[in-house]
């Protein structure tokens, strides 16, 4: 189930491996050093959010894009180049490494981060109902297995209308306890639905300025192939490595 387990000549973004047990994110921060406050008011401290008005509104303006509504043959903007993982088509962007995170157990792909400098977008599609409406009923879930866990977290409004923000208490590699913040973007097309969770420096900034406009800039041109398969919402849509793209990060030219 969904969130319960944890131009042709431009030079594609590396392509890395890692399994689930090797997963890394940019260096975890303490969120009691930043000065981003999460709370269920909007970013303005203007009252509640009113998150019936913001699921009500249609925020795929601007992307992210179905494969039916964009046209592959024409080129991405110089510098940038896009990567076919199969569901999602990501554009890859100047600096940034592509990592994509595979499960030990059935060596499956299930999820591609963008890292850029400290901070990170984990992207991952999911089959979602026709009708729509996933998002709203998954929220409460993923709020309460957040404070479960010993972390908190709370909506916000975001570029694509509600946000979730959590900080979850970890262990780093050397042993001592931390925490990780994050904040979650989820968009729903057709019969699928889209989420990228924002790492590191990009995860404890208020606002969209750098770095978190590079990301979201990524997130927005994002391209999701459904398929015709039946699926029952929730269910992760497979994600493979290009023909064109080894681990090592090369590309074949065209």
């Amino acid at each position: 189930m969904i969130f319960r387990r944890r131009p042709k000549n431009a030079p594609a973004p590396e392509v890395e491996e890692t399994s689930e047990a090797e997963e890394t994110t940019p260096e975890e921060s303490d969120p009691r050093e930043s000065d981003a406050e999460v709370s269920d008011a909007d970013e303005s401290g203007e009252g509640e959010l009113d998150i019936e008005t913001l699921d009500s509104l249609d925020w795929r303006g601007a992307g992210p894009w179905d494969i039916t509504e964009i046209d592959l043959d024409l080129e991405p903007l110089p510098g940038r180049a896009r990567i076919d993982l199969g569901s999602m088509i990501i554009t890859g962007f100047g600096g940034a490494e592509l990592r994509l995170q595979v499960a030990e157990e059935t060596q499956q792909i299930i999820s591609a981060m963008l890292i850029h400098g400290d901070s990170a977008l984990e992207l991952g599609a999911y089959a979602a109902p026709r009708s729509g409406g996933l998002w709203p009923e998954l929220r409460e879930e993923i709020i309460e297995a957040a404070t479960e866990a010993g972390g908190s977290a709370a909506l916000v409004e975001g570029p694509f209308g509600v946000e979730l923000r959590r900080i979850l208490p970890v262990t780093t590699p050397d042993g001592e306890q931390g925490y990780q913040p994050s904040r979650m973007w989820v968009v729903e097309g057709p019969r699928w639905l889209l989420r990228g969770i924002l790492y590191g420096q990009a995860a404890v900034l208020e606002g969209l300025e750098p770095p978190v406009s590079d990301l979201l800039t990524a997130f927005r041109e994002v391209v999701v192939r459904r398929g015709d398969e039946a699926k029952a919402p929730g269910d992760l849509l497979p994600l493979s490595i290009p023909a064109d793209v080894d681990p090592a990060g090369n590309q074949t030219p065209h």
